[in-house]
């Protein structure tokens, strides 16, 4: 099951509109990535350790799994309009079978559609869609887990009314700007078992 573009509201009367990423969005997501580096809220990485273009962008996202059509990941964004690619939010299962079920879930907004309800917007759709999706063996995504750095107040809160659990701590995991070591969360949501799923075991 492929994803279907949404209209979603914002505050202010705003909207966005939710798509599947494709290809040819690599130049913007690109940009994307650089203005939420840029921001450094929330943020690992710097910007000389961005892809250097467009091609590269993609190549690595191919690399990484993202691109992939089989149900093993999804890649959504938002498009606000006076900023174009507003935020994204990525889901990547893990692949040994055993772990299957498992995906890491990745988003980023961009610093001028903060506080607009862009994260929330493309979070809930991701959760829906890993809700409703079957591989073609019947497999489906029974956990979703991210990483979020113990500093990122708003991101934790967000994550938290998704129903995201503080499952761990990564302690001294991130170095900061200043040089200061940043705790890393680990948060976690077990899917509601339903229908042809198994119970979860302790």
């Amino acid at each position: 099951m492929r994803f279907e573009p949404r209209r979603a509201p914002l505050r202010g009367g705003r909207h966005c509109i939710i798509r599947e990423v494709a290809r040819e969005d690599a130049a913007a997501r690109l940009e994307l990535e650089r203005a939420i580096v840029r921001a450094r809220q929330g943020i690992v990485k710097h910007e000389d350790e961005l892809p250097a273009d467009a091609a590269a962008y993609a190549e690595q996202r191919d690399r990484a799994g993202l691109t992939a059509t089989d149900g093993s990941a999804l890649c959504l964004a938002a498009e606000l309009e006076g900023v174009g690619l507003a935020g994204e939010v990525t889901l990547l299962r893990l692949r040994p079978r055993m772990v299957r079920h498992v995906g890491i879930l990745g988003l980023g907004v961009h610093p001028e559609a903060q506080g607009l309800g862009v994260g929330r917007a493309l979070l809930e759709r991701l959760l829906e869609w890993a809700r409703a999706h079957r591989d073609a063996d019947g497999g489906r995504v029974l956990r979703v887990e991210l990483y979020v750095r113990a500093d990122n107040a708003r991101a934790i809160a967000l994550y938290r009314s998704a129903g995201f659990a503080h499952e761990g701590t990564r302690r001294g995991f991130v170095r900061a700007d200043d040089g200061a070591f940043v705790d890393d969360l680990i948060m976690g949501l077990l899917l509601a078992p339903v229908d042809d799923a198994p119970a979860f075991r302790r």
